[in-house]
């Protein structure tokens, strides 16, 4: 059974057709669930590809080898949490603009935590996960944390929420929510005895604003 870290096989395959159009995609939903299920040492590119609906070349054409599909598989998830960094945190208000913030980085949390805690059980996968986070300051979660903040202390200067409020660790306070959420139930593998996401974002309103 060929494992992902097959340079020959990924070598091989990188010089046949191209598959079909959807495959990529198809390939990473389900080294997703894979994931969930078995973690990386069981990850095995024959049960991806039955699982897909793909051939196992179709891994090697557009992964190459197992750190590659790492690689892909959390730059996927991360996407919705630079789209936020693009557009920003938003102006729809505070309680509106808090929950969305928070919604987007449990979204990205979602599939990013199981990458994440995957890579550190493999000291290669780790060490090309860290090398891929090192290239842009986007990618990496504490980003989501210097948005809240920059756009919370925007507030504090307009007067919209009091001054004596840490701004930057009130958005880590936030993000660190959204964490422990999101990651909570993957670990222990039943769910998380913490507040709701409209519980944490009405707490530190109160807070903000009191």
């Amino acid at each position: 059974m060929a494992e992902l870290d097959s340079r020959d096989a990924a070598a091989s395959q990188s010089r046949r057709g191209r598959p079909p159009s959807g495959a990529r995609e198809q390939i990473l939903a389900t080294t997703y669930e894979l994931l969930r299920e078995k973690g990386i040492a069981r990850l095995k590119t024959k049960e991806i590809a039955a699982r897909a609906g793909v051939s196992e070349g179709s891994i090697f054409y557009h992964f190459r080898n197992r750190e590659g599909l790492l690689s892909a598989a959390f730059e996927q998830a991360i996407a919705p949490l630079i789209a936020l960094t693009g557009q920003g945190v938003g102006d729809q208000g505070l309680r509106e603009t808090l929950t969305d913030f928070t919604a987007a980085v449990e979204q990205f949390l979602e599939r990013a935590v199981v990458v994440m805690f995957a890579a550190q059980s493999d000291i290669d996968l780790r060490a090309s996960l860290a090398q891929y986070l090192r290239g842009d300051v986007n990618r990496r979660p504490e980003r989501g944390v210097r948005l809240v903040g920059e756009y919370l202390a925007g507030l504090q200067e307009s007067g919209a929420i009091r001054t004596g409020v840490d701004v930057e660790t009130a958005a880590f306070m936030l993000v660190s929510s959204c964490l422990f959420r999101v990651s909570y139930p993957w670990l222990i593998g039943e769910p998380a005895a913490v507040p709701a996401r409209d519980e944490v974002v009405d707490t530190l309103i109160a807070l903000l604003e009191s």
